[in-house]
């Protein structure tokens, strides 16, 4: 009996836990663009240096990823970068992502326009 109580409290703080620490700007990238994306990096405006790449892998078209912040991390407003399997890359730029949880990114290749929808 005291064991099952332990396995139930260890797991009611790991559940708290894991609610506190997460962060509001904690979000979901959907690749809606067309295009396999291997390099997705998340940086507040005015920084143009974008160095840590959050995929581990190569993000299918109609695939999504989540992407978590650190407490570190300030400001609402920031800007993403993706470099496609053929080395080229977009910016997308102002999102707020103290209001955004998903994020569909969508690409125009003929135009070279980057945008994107958010709930």
């Amino acid at each position: 009996m005291a064991s099952r109580f332990a396995a139930a409290l260890v797991a009611a703080l790991v559940l708290f836990s894991a609610s506190v620490f997460a962060d509001d700007r904690d979000f979901t990238v959907v690749n809606g663009t067309g295009y396999d994306i291997k390099g997705l990096f998340i940086n507040p405006p005015g920084d143009n240096v974008f160095n840590e790449n959050e995929l581990k892998g190569v993000l299918g078209d109609g695939n999504k990823f989540d992407v978590k912040f650190t407490g570190a991390d300030k400001g609402c407003t920031w800007n993403m970068k993706v470099t496609w399997t053929d080395d080229s890359s977009s910016i997308f730029r102002g999102l707020d992502l103290c209001k955004i949880s998903t994020v569909t990114l969508k690409y125009n290749k003929a135009t070279d326009t980057a945008s994107y929808t958010w709930d």
